[in-house]
């Protein structure tokens, strides 16, 4: 039996990869889960499994590292030792985080590498992710883009064509499968929200919360966003951001709600409802296209340039008056965006 190794460690590559997990099994493949706990709070990563029906990995490596040179260092080493044991035919990784860096050791082995979400590019070279992207990339056989922009982008870097295969987005495939539940949820009614009556935040990235000084100008354009248009703003804090905030001594201006990480269908919800999504998240633009919610980026450039192109995306930079502003513009954006991420197939084409 041919043996396919998934590698994954954090929220995103989790949800979005909930689905292949079960249709790679639904193949008839040997399916070796390796969970490295990159994201090793219990609300971004275990939860998860229960409310997507994901079975348990594998193997977890627990993994709770601050450093990223030994945090990347041990991926790399307790992935070898994964793939010398188990001796997968394919290693599959989805995204750009260091998880994805385990490519490493399966490559230096002969074990093939799958690369899903390749091709995404912000040009930013402050961003980790960024210089993760081109690493994992680099490694690959076989390269996933979600869009035909990703697509050209790795063209015009010299991958061969016949190593590429466009699948589509497989957050829809999640989205579409859980619709339900997401509608089901009483995620407004608990935190006391009425539909287009709050905006949803999410800051986490390291070279947004490591910072204080860009910290505290996000906090305070969210500040400003919730007094100029009269609407609270819901933060659920990352682990990372809530020790950032509490070790720079940053507190949430009024009108900004912090709240602790939420699940996945009350998350949902909560985008498909808002006036408008603010966010450092790669995926949560890609969900305020498929909610029809419009999103400011609070960020220097996004990877994701089709959410800009087709009108539902904002790019603010940090700036607390930028961030005010293009919230303004954004709701005066009518929804009628014309952007597919995909079919909700993207699980069985990769």
């Amino acid at each position: 039996m041919r043996t396919v190794m998934t590698l994954f460690g954090t929220r995103p590559e989790i949800i979005r990869l909930s689905e292949f997990f079960k249709e790679v099994e639904r193949r008839g493949f040997r399916h070796v889960m390796v969970n490295t706990g990159q994201n090793y709070s219990k609300s971004l990563n275990a939860a998860f499994f229960a409310e997507l029906g994901i079975r348990d990995a594998d193997y977890h490596f627990g993994i709770e590292e601050p450093s990223i040179g030994k945090q990347i260092g041990q991926v790399i080493a307790r992935t070898e030792e994964v793939v010398l044991k188990e001796k997968p035919e394919l290693l599959f990784v989805l995204g750009d985080t260091n998880s994805g860096l385990g490519a490493l050791a399966a490559a230096h082995h002969g074990v093939k590498v799958a690369h899903w979400e390749a091709g995404m590019r912000s040009f930013n070279w402050e961003m980790p992710e960024e210089k993760n992207r081109h690493v994992i990339d680099g490694l690959s056989d076989f390269l996933f883009p979600y869009t035909e922009d990703a697509r050209r982008n790795l063209l015009l870097e010299g991958f061969k064509p016949n190593s590429i295969f466009v699948t589509g987005n497989p957050i829809v495939d999640v989205l579409e499968k859980w619709r339900k539940r997401i509608a089901g949820s009483r995620a407004l009614a608990q935190h006391k929200l009425k539909e287009k009556g709050y905006f949803l935040a999410t800051v986490h990235r390291v070279e947004n919360v490591d910072r204080k000084g860009r910290f505290a100008e996000i906090l305070k354009g969210f500040g400003l966003v919730a007094k100029r248009y009269g609407k609270p703003v819901l933060y659920p804090i990352h682990p990372r951001a809530k020790d950032k905030l509490a070790k720079f001594q940053l507190k949430a201006p009024e009108g900004v709600r912090l709240v602790e990480p939420l699940g996945f269908f009350d998350f949902a919800q909560l985008e498909r409802h808002a006036a408008c999504l603010l966010t450092d998240s790669g995926t949560v633009q890609e969900e305020g296209v498929y909610f029809r919610v419009p999103c400011v980026s609070v960020r220097k450039a996004t990877e994701r340039p089709e959410t800009v192109e087709c009108g539902s995306n904002i790019v603010s930079g940090i700036d607390a008056g930028n961030i005010a502003a293009c919230v303004g513009a954004a709701l005066e954006t009518k929804p009628t965006w014309e952007y597919s991420l995909g079919d909700g197939r993207a699980s069985v084409k990769a």
